[in-house]
Parts: structure tokens; C-alpha cells; sequence
């Protein structure tokens, strides 16, 4: 179940589409929304003692007036979505934001941001951080994408761990899909040679969960990412459910190379988890 879902505000322009495609997904699973609106201090004041300088107490005041503008922006925004809400201003510095906001979407059930290397910003290591951090699925949507109905969905399916969490997350939202196409990504040889019969386990999983789902085999392709964004675009899918994969060197989380490829390009919202 998806009943609460907390969507990143930053104060750029971008808030109108996040808030929009989580405002649409709260009305239609009856959710609560939780809006993280983040407020990034000035980095100079972790290092100096802002009470004895008149320039860094005007910084200071700059500051939270500049969060103060975007809390006013945003509140009527909420209060027009009609949905049970809250909005949470977290004034944080650099260094902090990743972690923090992990930290706060691990009480919900869906976390709502720009896909990673498309925000506005340039914060793609915010994202990278809640999605590896909160141990909760994420919606990443690109910028500007304009919120519809999740009508048909593109499912990329491989036997992993990843794949398996993205698909559990995404039910809610696969039960009220039009269509749901599953496509089996096969990767060292062909399944025909393993006796394997490809996708009919999966297929069993969803209809057990009153999902009807086509299922696909995407074989042949050297680019997975390029297989899997193909697939999207010929069923003219509204949302791509993708396993997010990846790694920790030296504590800074780095996404492999599908996942990346698929947040960076697809030109649709991607739901992914880990």
C-alpha cells in the first residue's frame, strides 16, 4: 500500500512538476502527502561564527528570507490540491541535505523527485543518496514532464533483488493500470537453451495480485538500457518500473550503469528501488 508520500521541494521550478505528479498520485491512492521543502544554508556559516560579523548575521537573514519566500509560494500550492498535507522545512547545509532528507522519507511510502541528472540544481547526488539511504522505492520524474494517469506501464524484469523490491513497490499503481507490459530482460544465452520458460513466473506473480500483464522477452540487445527504453516507447508507456542497482566507494553512492542510463534518458517518470 502507498499511503504516504513525500515529494523534494528545493524552490526551483521544478516543484510545479514534482508536487504535481505526487499531488496526482496522493488523490488517487488516497495517500497523505509529505512536502520536504529543502532550505540549503550558506555553507560559509559551518565554518564561521555568524554572532560577530554584520556581514554573515546579513547572510543569515538573506537566507531565511529566501526559504521564507518559497514556504509562502508553496503553501497555497498545497492548500489547492485539496489532499491531506503537511509541508516540512528542513534548513540544512550542504553536506547534510543527502542524509537528512533520506532520513525523513523513511516514514513514508513513496519518495517523489526530479530523476537523478536532470534536476534543475545539479543536486543528482541528493537523489542518489535518498534512493540508497531510505530504504523506501522512489518516483523520479523528468523535468517539466507534465502529470497524467499512469496508464500503461513498462515493467524491466531481471531474477535480482533489486528488480524484485521495484516490482513489490509498485503494485499499487500497477493495479490501476490500463496495461502493464513486463519485459524479461535475458542476459547469458537465450532461456530456450535452459529449459527456462521466460516470464511465466512473473506472470503468475502479478495475476495472483489481479495484474494482467503482457510479458516480453528482450533478448539480442547489447545496450540493456537502450532495450529497455525501446521496449517504453513501443508500448507507449506513462511509467518505467526498473530495479535500481548499484554501489558504495568511498561513502559516496555512485548508480550503475542501466539504472543511470534509464533516469538519465527515459522520457517518462521512472519508479525504482533498491
Amino acid at each position: 500500500m502507498i499511503k504516504d508520500i513525500a515529494v523534494h521541494l528545493t524552490g526551483s521550478d521544478e516543484d510545479v512538476t514534482r508536487l504535481a505528479h505526487a499531488s496526482a498520485l496522493a488523490r488517487a491512492l488516497d495517500a497523505h502527502l509529505t512536502g520536504l521543502q529543502v532550505h540549503e544554508m550558506p555553507e560559509v556559516l559551518t565554518i564561521t561564527d555568524p554572532t560577530g560579523s554584520s556581514y554573515l548575521q546579513q547572510l543569515i537573514a538573506e537566507s531565511v528570507e529566501q526559504s521564507l519566500a518559497v514556504t509562502r509560494r508553496l503553501v497555497p500550492m498545497f492548500a489547492a490540491t485539496g489532499i491531506n498535507h503537511e509541508l516540512r522545512r528542513l534548513d540544512l547545509f550542504p553536506g547534510q541535505i543527502g542524509t537528512t532528507l533520506a532520513s525523513e522519507v523513511r516514514l513514508s511510502d513513496l519518495f517523489v523527485g526530479t530523476r537523478p541528472y536532470g534536476d534543475p540544481l545539479r543536486q543528482h547526488r541528493i537523489e542518489e543518496a535518498v534512493l540508497f539511504e531510505s530504504g523506501r522505492p522512489c518516483l523520479f520524474v523528468p523535468p517539466a514532464h507534465k502529470a497524467a494517469p499512469y496508464a500503461s506501464v513498462l515493467v524491466a524484469w531481471k531474477n535480482t533483488r533489486e528488480a524484485a523490491v521495484a516490482l513489490a513497490a509498485a503494485l499499487p499503481l500497477l493495479r490501476q493500470a490500463s496495461e502493464v507490459c513486463v519485459a524479461v530482460i535475458e542476459e547469458g544465452g537465450a532461456s530456450e537453451q535452459r529449459g527456462v520458460a521466460a516470464g511465466d513466473d512473473i506472470g503468475r506473480y502479478l495475476s495472483r495480485h489481479g495484474i494482467n500483464a503482457e510479458i516480453r522477452l528482450v533478448a539480442g540487445w547489447t545496450d540493456t538500457a537502450a532495450a529497455i527504453l525501446n521496449e517504453a516507447e513501443k508500448s507507449a508507456a506513462d511509467l518505467v518500473v526498473l530495479g535500481a542497482y548499484g554501489h558504495s566507494r568511498l561513502r559516496e553512492w555512485a548508480l550503475g550503469g542501466v539504472t543511470r542510463e534509464v533516469l538519465s534518458r527515459s522520457p517518462v517518470p521512472v519508479l525504482t528501488a533498491r
